[in-house]
C-alpha cells in the first residue's frame, strides 16, 4: 500500500471500530435499562429496532451520496454527528426520549459502511486483504462493546458509555480531514472502469441480497440478547461478576474470534471463488447458532466462539461478491442497498426476538435465528450453483 491507502485504512479500520461501539452499545446495558426506566425486553428491543432501521434505511441515501460527493466526507459526517449526539446520552430524562436520540444516533451512523467500503474498493487495490483488515476492526467493535458497555455502565452508570464513545468519535472525525478523499489508485481504477462497462446480474443480486438479509435478521437479534442469554446461562462458582459484567464479558471473549474470521475470509476472497466459501461459512454457522440454543456453561462459550467466526468471516466475503456483480462508479449505491437489507430489513430482528425472549424465554431467540440461518444458507447455495453455471 502506499500513503494514502494506508491513511485511507487507518481512517476505516478505526471508524469501523467506532460504528459498532455506538450500534453495540445499548444490549449489554439491558439490565440496568430494565431497572432505571421500569421496562421490559420488547421495549428495549424496539429501541434497538428504531436505531437499526435508521442505520439500515439511510444506507440507501448514504450510498447515492458516496457516489456524488465522495466517501470520505461521509466517513467525517458520520463519526462527528453520531459522536455529539452520544454525548447528549447524559442529558437523556426518559426512555422516549432516549429511542428518539437513539435512532438519530442510527441515522448517522447509516453513513458509514457504504461510504467506507466505497472508499476501500476504489481506493486500495487488494481489495479482499483491505476488506479482511476493515472487517477485523468491526469484529474487535463489536466482540469489545459488551465488556466496555457493561463494566462501565455497571460502575460509571449506564450513561457513561454513550459520552465515552462520542468523545472517540468526534476526535477520530477532527483527524478525518487530514485523510485524502482518494488515493492515485482511484484515477486509475475509473479509468479503468470508463473504458470498459460491467454487466450486471440483476438475479444474482436479488439472490445476493435476500442471503444478506436473512443474515441481517440473524446479527441482529442474537446481538441484541446475546449478553443478556449469557448472563443467565453462564454459572461458574469462581466467578463473582454480576450478571451484567459477566454477560458481557463473556460475550465479547466469544465474539473476539470473529476478528479472525474477518481476516481468513478475507484472505481466502483473493485464493478462492468467493460464492463457494460464502456458502461452506454460512453452512457451518448455522450448526453453531443450533447448539448455541440448546447449551449452556462452556459448550455455550464454544459455540459461540464457533458462530462468531464463521459469521463474521462471511462479511469480508459479501463485499468483495458486491465489488464483483457491479461496475465501480455503482458501488456507493450497491453497498448502500446491501446494509439497508442488512440492517434495515435485519432491524427486525431485535423487537421480535424481544417478544420471542418475553413470551418463550432468551432460548427461543437463537431457535428463530437459526432458520433464518438456513434460509440463507439455501440461498448461497443458489447463488453458488449461477456461479458455476455461468463460468462453464
Amino acid at each position: 500500500m502506499n500513503r494514502d491507502e494506508k491513511k485511507i485504512m487507518g481512517l476505516t479500520t478505526a471508524s469501523h471500530s467506532l460504528v459498532h461501539l455506538f450500534e453495540g452499545v445499548l444490549p449489554p446495558l439491558i439490565p440496568l435499562l430494565i431497572v432505571e426506566f421500569g421496562t421490559d425486553y420488547f421495549h428495549l428491543g424496539i429501541i434497538v429496532s428504531v436505531f437499526s432501521y435508521a442505520f439500515g434505511i439511510g444506507s440507501l441515501p448514504a450510498g447515492f451520496l458516496a457516489d456524488r460527493l465522495g466517501p470520505r466526507r461521509l466517513v467525517t459526517l458520520f463519526l462527528l454527528g453520531s459522536g455529539l449526539l452520544s454525548t447528549l446520552v447524559f442529558f437523556i430524562p426518559s426512555i422516549f426520549a432516549y429511542g428518539i436520540i437513539m435512532g438519530f444516533i442510527g441515522l448517522f451512523c447509516s453513513m458509514y459502511h457504504p461510504a467506507s467500503n466505497t472508499l476501500i474498493s476504489q481506493s486500495v487495490r487488494e481489495k479482499g486483504n483491505a476488506f479482511g483488515i476493515h472487517g477485523i476492526a468491526g469484529s474487535l467493535g463489536v466482540a469489545s462493546v459488551p465488556m466496555l458497555a457493561a463494566w462501565l455502565g455497571s460502575n460509571m452508570g449506564w450513561k457513561a458509555p454513550h459520552v465515552i464513545f462520542g468523545v472517540m468519535g468526534i476526535a477520530a472525525g477532527v483527524f478525518s480531514f487530514s485523510v485524502p478523499a482518494k488515493s492515485a489508485f482511484t484515477a486509475e481504477a475509473t479509468d479503468i472502469n470508463n473504458k470498459s462497462e460491467k454487466r450486471i446480474s440483476y438475479l444474482n443480486l436479488i439472490i445476493f441480497y435476500s442471503s444478506a438479509a436473512a443474515l441481517g435478521l440473524t446479527y441482529k437479534g442474537i446481538m441484541t440478547f446475546l449478553p443478556a442469554y449469557m448472563g443467565e446461562k453462564i454459572h461458574f462458582g469462581f466467578i463473582t461478576l454480576s450478571k451484567v459484567t459477566l454477560g458481557g464479558t463473556v460475550a465479547t471473549i466469544a465474539l473476539v474470534s470473529g476478528a479472525l474470521g474477518q481476516y481468513i475470509g478475507g484472505r481466502l476472497t483473493d485464493r478462492f471463488r468467493p460464492e463457494s466459501i460464502y456458502f461452506c461459512a454460512i453452512l457451518i454457522g448455522t450448526f453453531f447458532v443450533f447448539i448455541m440454543a440448546k447449551s449452556s456453561g462452556f459448550i455455550l462459550i464454544a459455540s459461540s466462539v464457533f458462530y462468531a467466526f464463521f459469521y463474521f468471516s462471511t462479511q469480508p466475503m459479501q463485499n468483495f461478491l458486491l465489488s464483483n456483480y457491479l461496475p465501480k462508479h455503482r458501488h456507493g449505491i450497491g453497498y448502500g442497498i446491501h446494509f439497508f437489507v442488512t440492517f434495515g430489513i435485519g432491524s427486525t430482528a431485535a423487537a421480535v426476538s424481544g417478544y420471542l425472549a418475553d413470551n418463550y424465554g432468551l432460548e427461543s431467540v437463537f431457535y428463530a435465528m437459526g432458520a433464518c440461518f438456513v434460509v440463507s444458507s439455501v440461498l448461497s447455495l443458489i447463488l453458488l450453483a449461477r456461479a458455476r453455471r455461468q463460468e462453464a
